[in-house]
């Protein structure tokens, strides 16, 4: 099979997905009708940038451990009028701070959040796992053996971030983040890509 016709096959099969799809899910999808699929990770990559090229208000993305297709962020205010609630996750202030702490401190208990936040935040932790944005981990060995918490790909998703690395050094956000009592320190050695610090994250999902 000719690669062109392997790239509308990988384009296709993108595009109907509702998930990010990982190499090997792509992998086991086709190898039955191409012979050799070693190279599979170069066209997805050359794909990828035959979309940069087009200069399509949408594109074909790594994210989450698998490829994608996705909107550009310049095209969400028309999105979201189309869609209104649909293509937006809100999270409380509340709920973000969280999320921050169990993003940069993973794997932490309740206990650890509530210490670091200095209120109680069960019913927080129970919101972010409904949205699935964290998940159970383990438990910790320890008293009582407390539940571990992490977060999940669809955390990365949502963030549009391929690995938990990606996110930003607190030494690189503003002053005034960098002075809150209540943000962590990160224990992972992120760089310094930025993602957007408010109350509504963008899905990366594209409009079809």
């Amino acid at each position: 099979m000719e690669i062109s016709e392997v790239k509308k096959i990988l384009e296709v099969l993108l595009f109907v997905s509702d998930k990010p799809l990982s190499l090997k899910e792509l992998r086991d999808i086709i190898k039955a009708d191409v012979a050799d699929i070693s190279n599979l990770e170069d066209i997805l990559k050359e794909l990828k940038d035959e979309y940069v090229t087009l200069n399509k208000p949408y594109e074909i993305k790594f994210v989450a451990d698998g490829w994608t297709f996705a909107t550009k962020p310049e095209y969400s205010p028309w999105i979201k009028k189309l869609l209104k609630e649909k293509t937006v996750l809100k999270l409380s202030p509340a709920a973000l701070e969280t999320l921050a702490m169990i993003a940069y401190k993973q794997p932490i208990t309740r206990a650890e959040i509530d210490e670091i936040r200095g209120v109680e935040s069960s019913g927080v932790i129970d919101t972010l796992l409904e949205r699935k944005l964290i998940k159970i981990v383990g438990r910790k060995e320890a008293l009582g053996r407390p539940l571990l918490y992490g977060t999940t790909q669809d955390f990365l998703k949502h963030f549009g971030l391929t690995h938990l690395s990606e996110l930003p050094l607190i030494e690189d956000m503003p002053k005034e983040i960098q002075e809150t009592d209540n943000l962590p320190e990160p224990e992972l050695p992120f760089n310094t890509k930025d993602i957007e610090q408010n109350d509504t994250v963008k899905s990366t999902e594209i409009v079809r």
